[in-house]
């Protein structure tokens, strides 16, 4: 998950929001809808009714110009109406669809310049259900407490991100990508992660007496990260580096576990040159020949503060997290994470022949790591004691 860093607070006097708005689609051309029982497609914004479904058969949404929406059935026939669409289940266990995939609350369908926005409006609690087993992955039951965990800091997030009042100016609070949390509907739900919800209902992370962003991670390679060591942002009292270290252990991290608790990375000249081009290209035109590469730190937990590359033509400095999106592997994949050391091979003409990075860990660095919850979780450590080491200082308290 990749968060901004502010403390905030459920703030106001009235009671915080129970329900949330999460954009599972956003600029896509069209999509089918339906229901798995008795459902109502309901036009201009909900207050007519289009459609009354049973559960067989789809209906495909399109854009039209004007703001307006097309809904064509498996027949050919085929309405335009103003928008937004609202699907709505009407039975008891039912599930709305997009593109067959099954999603509690409702779907609001909108045109935009851009092609269609599709939000599904919920519950803070039925939304968790479909976040917690794809954030943390497959667990045991041993292990439920790092789900808990996971559940607990997946809320606090959430909140703050209902009680920012510039997110609430648009049409949606959350996205359904790691740009906020993964999240997939009810067929991402899973035993533990229904449990671990419940067993937390409305629990969330408090500094100070207020609702904390709790960023996480997969895996800190045995030292989580400072704030500021990572973003650009200050450093915030509750998010400093931890020890992943198990006490007694002669050198074993709660982490270990992950398969990327120890990695490596090489890229060629011409595949280095090729990747920052397309990179810096944006920023700085052209880039010229990478004549050499160079990691300043580390920071307190020992990372890479910044990354220098030196070409023909001028030099770039990147700092925290930033150097994640410019070392990308040639798929595109960022890379793993800024605990690395490397190694610069220069060639005969002086300029890079090939580099090879070895690191640790994956992921930001900073809060909670996922992968030592876990490990602390088999070690029978429970949530609240999880979250207490990785976000030192705060409590576990209700929203309300």
């Amino acid at each position: 998950m990749f968060a901004a860093l502010a403390i905030a607070a459920i703030v106001g006097t009235s009671p915080p929001p129970t329900s949330a708005r999460i954009a599972i689609a956003n600029g896509v051309h069209d999509g089918k809808v339906s229901a798995t029982g008795t459902w109502l497609l309901l036009a201009n914004g909900g207050s007519k009714t289009l459609v009354r479904g049973t559960g067989r058969g789809t209906w495909t949404i399109t854009r039209r110009p004007g703001g307006k929406l097309r809904v064509t059935n498996e027949r050919g026939e085929t309405a335009t109406r103003p928008g937004p669409l609202v699907a709505r289940a009407t039975g008891d266990g039912v599930f709305v669809t997009w593109n067959g995939k099954r999603y509690r609350g409702e779907l609001e369908i909108r045109a935009t310049s851009e092609g269609l926005l599709v939000i599904n409006r919920l519950q803070v609690e039925d939304y968790l259900r479909g976040v917690i087993p794809l954030e943390l992955g497959d667990i045991s039951d041993a292990e439920l407490a790092a789900m808990e965990a996971q559940a607990v800091a997946a809320r606090s997030y959430t909140y703050v991100r209902l009680a920012d009042p510039d997110l609430r100016r648009r049409a949606y609070d959350l996205v359904a990508t790691t740009t906020d949390q993964v999240y997939g509907g009810a067929g991402a739900e899973s035993r533990l992660g229904d449990e671990a919800v419940q067993q937390t209902t409305g629990e969330v992370i408090r500094y100070n007496g207020r609702i904390v962003n709790a960023p996480y991670f997969a895996a800190c390679g045995g030292m989580t990260a400072a704030a500021s060591e990572i973003w650009r942002e200050g450093d915030l009292p509750y998010l400093r580096p931890v020890s992943d270290l198990i006490p007694g252990s002669g050198g074993q991290y709660y982490c270990q576990g992950s398969s990327k608790f120890r990695w490596s990375r090489t890229f060629s000249g011409p595949q280095l040159e090729t990747l920052l081009e397309t990179y810096l290209h944006r920023h700085a035109g052209s880039l010229g020949a990478v004549k050499t590469v160079i990691a300043d730190g580390p920071t307190p937990s020992g990372r890479v503060a910044s990354l220098t590359l030196v070409t023909d033509r001028n030099y770039y400095k990147f700092r925290g997290n930033e150097m994640r999106s410019v070392l990308r592997s040639p798929n595109g994949e960022i890379l793993n994470s800024t605990y690395f050391e490397l190694d610069v091979d220069g060639g005969t003409n002086g300029h890079v022949e090939s580099l090879t990075l070895r690191g640790l860990g994956n992921g930001h660095g900073v809060g909670m790591c996922q992968a030592g919850a876990i490990g602390r979780a088999r070690a029978g450590q429970d949530y609240r004691t999880i979250l207490e080491t990785y976000y030192p200082g705060t409590v576990v308290a209700t929203v309300e």
